[in-house]
C-alpha cells in the first residue's frame, strides 16, 4: 500500500514539473502573466515571446498588445509599438493609456499631427480637471513643435 502511495506522489509531482516545462495547458493568461513578468526583470525578448504565444492564443486582448507594445519600445522598436499601439486601439477605442503612449511615440517620430490627433481622442475621454489640463497641454506643446518643425523645413541651408 504504501508503495502505491508513493508511486502516486511521484506521478504526481513528476507530471506537476514536466506539463509546465512542455507547455500543456498553457493559457493565454499564463503566457501574458508570464511576459509580464519578463518584464518586470527587463528581459524584453523573453517578454515579446511570451506576449506573442498569448496573442497568438487570444488575438483579442488589447492589454497584451499594449505590454508588447511596452516591450518593444524598451527595444528602440518604435514602428513596431506603434503597430500594437494601434492594434490595441482597434480591439479597444477607448483605451486611453494606448492612446497616450502612441501619441508619445509619434511626437518621437516628429509626427506632430497625428500626435495632436490621438491626443484630442484622449482627451473626449479624461474627465478628471488636472489630468484634462495635462493633455491639452500635450495638445498645445505637440501643435507648436509641429509648427516649429514645418519652418524648419521650409528654410533652405545657407552656403
Amino acid at each position: 500500500m504504501r508503495l502505491r502511495i508513493f508511486q502516486a506522489i511521484l506521478i504526481v509531482s513528476i507530471v506537476s514539473v514536466v506539463i509546465p516545462c512542455v507547455g500543456w495547458g498553457s493559457t493565454a493568461q499564463d503566457y501574458f502573466r508570464d511576459g509580464y513578468v519578463a518584464s518586470m526583470k527587463r528581459e524584453w525578448d523573453v517578454a515579446v515571446d511570451f506576449f506573442n504565444k498569448s496573442i497568438h492564443l487570444n488575438p483579442d486582448n488589447a492589454i497584451v498588445y499594449v505590454q508588447r507594445a511596452s516591450a518593444y519600445q524598451m527595444m528602440d522598436r518604435i514602428d513596431d509599438a506603434i503597430r500594437d499601439y494601434e492594434a490595441a486601439l482597434k480591439l479597444r477605442p477607448d483605451y486611453y493609456l494606448a492612446m497616450e503612449y502612441l501619441a508619445n511615440l509619434y511626437e518621437a517620430k516628429n509626427e506632430y499631427s497625428r500626435a495632436v490627433e490621438i491626443y484630442s481622442r484622449a482627451l473626449t475621454l479624461v474627465r478628471d480637471p488636472k489630468w484634462r489640463s495635462v493633455i491639452q497641454w500635450k495638445i498645445s506643446e505637440a501643435r507648436k513643435r509641429s509648427v516649429n518643425t514645418r519652418a524648419d523645413q521650409g528654410r533652405q541651408p545657407t552656403r
